[in-house]
C-alpha cells in the first residue's frame, strides 16, 4: 500500500514537472547560454593552441542531430531529472546528489561511446566522464533553480547535444582535443555551482 501510495505521488510530481513551462523566461535562456557559451570557447581554445581550422559540418552530422534531439533528451530528462535526481536530493545534499547521478550517467553511456567513437582510449573516456559529472550539476542547477521545469533541462540536455556535435564536426583535425578542453571549463563551472550550494548549506545551517 505504502508503495502504490508513493508510486502515486512519484508519478504526479513527475507530470508536474514535465508540465511546468511557465517559469521564468532567464532559464530558458541560459538553457541555450550554457552550452554554447562552453563549446564555442573550447572551440576558441582548440582554434589557438592547436592546428587545426573551421569546417562546414556535413550535412549527416546536422540531420543525425535533428533526428535525435526530439526523443533522446525527453526521455533522458524523465529518468535522470524528474525521477533520479528529486529521489536522490531526499536523501543527500544537492553537490552528492549531483555527484552520484553524474556519475552513473556517465557509466549508462559507456556502451554507446565504445560503440559510437572510434577514437576512445581509456584516458580520453575518463576525460569524457568527467564531462558529463560536470554538466550533471549544470542541470541539477537549472533545473532546481526553475521550479523543477522538465522542459527547461530537455531544452539544455537538445542544445548540449547538438552544439557539442556541430563543433566537433567543425574543428578540421582539432575535434579530439574540444573534448579535454570543453571537460576543464565545465568542471570550473560545476565547482562554481558546488561552492554556491555549499554557501547556501551553510547559512541555512546557521540561521
Amino acid at each position: 500500500m505504502i508503495s502504490m501510495l508513493q508510486g502515486k505521488r512519484q508519478l504526479r510530481h513527475t507530470l508536474a514537472s514535465s508540465l511546468a513551462w511557465r517559469t521564468q523566461v532567464r532559464w530558458y535562456a541560459l538553457s541555450v547560454a550554457f552550452p554554447c557559451s562552453v563549446f564555442a570557447a573550447s572551440a576558441l581554445i582548440v582554434v589557438i593552441l592547436f592546428p587545426t581550422r573551421i569546417i562546414w559540418p556535413s550535412t549527416a552530422v546536422l540531420f543525425g542531430s535533428a533526428m535525435t534531439l526530439p526523443f533522446g533528451p525527453v526521455w533522458e530528462e524523465i529518468a535522470w531529472r524528474a525521477f533520479a535526481l528529486r529521489k536522490l536530493e531526499q536523501r543527500y545534499s544537492q553537490t552528492v546528489s549531483a555527484a552520484v547521478l553524474g556519475l552513473y550517467w556517465a557509466v549508462w553511456h559507456i556502451p554507446l561511446w565504445y560503440v559510437t567513437l572510434t577514437y576512445l582510449t581509456m584516458p580520453l573516456l575518463l576525460v569524457i566522464c568527467a564531462n558529463l559529472v560536470a554538466w550533471s550539476f549544470i542541470f541539477a542547477f537549472l533545473y532546481n533553480r526553475s521550479g523543477e521545469s522538465l522542459p527547461v533541462v530537455i531544452l539544455l540536455h537538445a542544445t548540449y547535444v547538438a552544439v557539442q556535435n556541430v563543433v566537433f564536426a567543425s574543428l578540421s583535425h582539432g575535434g579530439i582535443h574540444l573534448i579535454p578542453v570543453s571537460m576543464v571549463i565545465s568542471a570550473c563551472v560545476a565547482f562554481g555551482i558546488a561552492r554556491k550550494w555549499g554557501r547556501t548549506q551553510r547559512g541555512t545551517a546557521i540561521s
